[in-house]
């Protein structure tokens, strides 16, 4: 069991994604003012807020959907449609979940000198949510074993880098990224508890990745 399939952390996240839901956004000091302070740098620094808006891009749908796909495929090609599907399932869910949150919720996006804002509303933040999601489930269930961690942390490290600039550009509040991020980790663990109790995931120990040693035939035949 990974810890992304423990039910402690589980409901660590949801009370996450809860207090970022009711206590953000406009609805306290310290974001307002913080969005302020970055729509002052977006304007002393033209150049890197035009550096940061490429990075934003990692967690558009071209970017999250495309790589999502591309796994999902190589599963199939592998042999293993079940997983395909499991990876396939829990992107286009979780992006589903996204979209009816926004409007459930119904949180406005910050005003703050920003040139051009999304028709969407803020919360959930879909670039955070759905790049942790993206990313983290091809790491979890498409990664060869022996890269798993190491495409864990480039997953998650790229989703917070997604998300830190959605904040810079002003397009979010910070509690929307907290929401996005803890949305896309609640989507890969609930996809990783499903595939681990269905039989379609069986991660070996940690320490047969870490010796080198082989799983047994069927257990992660994904690798």
């Amino acid at each position: 069991m990974t810890i992304f399939s423990r039910p402690l952390f589980t409901a660590f996240l949801i009370l996450l994604f809860a207090a970022a839901a009711l206590a953000g956004g406009p609805a306290n000091s310290f974001e307002p003012a913080l969005m302020r302070q970055m729509a002052e740098v977006r304007v002393a620094w033209p150049g890197l807020t035009a550096v940061i808006g490429g990075l934003t891009n990692l967690g558009g749908a071209y970017v999250t959907l495309g790589l999502a796909s591309a796994a999902s495929l190589w599963l199939l090609l592998r042999r293993l449609p079940a997983r395909a599907l499991l990876l396939a399932a829990t992107v286009l869910v979780e992006r589903s979940l996204v979209d009816g949150l926004k409007d459930w919720i119904g949180r406005p996006r910050p005003h703050f000198q920003v040139d051009w804002l999304p028709n969407s509303l803020a919360f959930p933040s879909g670039h955070s949510a759905n790049s942790m999601t993206a990313f983290l489930a091809v790491a979890l269930i498409a990664a060869p074993p022996d890269l798993r961690r190491t495409s864990t942390m480039a997953a998650v490290t790229l989703s917070v880098i997604v998300g830190l600039t959605r904040v810079f550009l002003g397009v979010h509040w910070p509690s929307d990224v907290i929401g996005g991020w803890t949305l896309g980790l609640l989507a890969v663990s609930a996809a990783l508890a499903i595939g681990q109790r269905s039989g379609v995931l069986r991660f070996e120990p940690q320490h047969q990745i870490v010796g080198g040693h082989r799983p047994p035939i069927g257990e992660d035949e994904a690798a």
